[in-house]
């Protein structure tokens, strides 16, 4: 089941770690085309790997596109291409390599999901599903779709230099990422020169949904240490974690009319 597990990559040496364990689908965010991700990489730091997938979880202007272009005349170790600019869907079909959608909220019924598989090898469901409907769906869609398993789930993505548009108005030194809380929610935040990323904390743990029909299991090591992924996989972690949604239904009836 290891080998079905698709991992970022924080730094090079984790690899022989994960290796270990059985893991061998590699996912490197591409520098320059990445948010919310403290350690990317450039298509020469990426190591020969018939396993390797690039991350591109931003959202792209011409210029950006343009580079793009250029970066993807060179995928000679690049096994495929997890994204979510749905702008890229037309750059890419011609390529013989494997390209898996991930928009973090969309993608919550069988419908939309078959959709894009039109267009795409597989496609991320949605993180903001109970578990009940995550197996739903994986037992009319089987193999096919990428489950978010473990790690720190996107809540917000905002273009915006939010920590440090922040710290300049009330003249603060500038931390980042920052731990943030709204009433009972805590947030990891973090900004690079292409935006910000709200993540919702603790870390999420969905390793238990293995037992449904995925094509791949995907773990975010954003800002975890490689011990503490290796613990939680062995399930012999004391590190705080929750179930995001998988028991809470995100399904709200608006007031209106008493009579309604």
């Amino acid at each position: 089941m290891k080998n079905k597990f698709l991992i970022t990559i924080n730094n090079i040496a984790d690899i022989k770690e994960l290796e270990k364990l059985g893991i061998t689908n590699y996912v490197f965010p591409l520098k320059d085309f990445c948010v919310g991700i403290p350690n990317t990489f450039s298509m020469s730091e990426i190591p020969l790997n018939t396993n390797n997938y690039l991350l591109i979880n931003r959202i792209l202007d011409n210029t950006s596109i343009d580079k793009l272009k250029e970066l993807l005349k060179h995928l000679d170790h690049i096994k495929g291409i997890i994204f979510d600019d749905l702008g890229l869907v037309s750059l890419l079909k011609d390529l013989k390599i494997e390209k898996i959608l991930y928009l973090s909220h969309f993608n919550c019924n069988i419908e939309s999901i078959k959709i894009y598989l039109n267009y795409v090898d597989s496609v991320f469901v949605s993180t903001d599903l109970t578990e009940k409907e995550i197996a739903y769906i994986s037992e009319n869609i089987p193999n096919k779709l990428t489950l978010f398993t473990l790690g720190y789930i996107k809540a917000m993505y905002s273009r915006r230099l939010l920590i440090d548009n922040y710290t300049k108005f009330h003249n603060l030194e500038k931390d980042n990422p920052i731990i943030i809380n709204n009433t009972d929610h805590l947030f990891l935040v973090y900004e690079n020169e292409y935006g910000t990323i709200f993540y919702h904390k603790p870390v999420f743990n969905g390793l238990e949904l293995q037992k449904y029909a995925f094509k791949y299991y995907f773990i975010n090591s954003s800002f975890l240490d490689i011990k503490d992924i290796i613990a939680l996989i062995n399930n012999q972690s004391d590190l705080k974690t929750d179930r995001a949604f998988l028991d809470t239904e995100v399904i709200y009836k608006i007031k209106g009319d008493k009579n309604d």
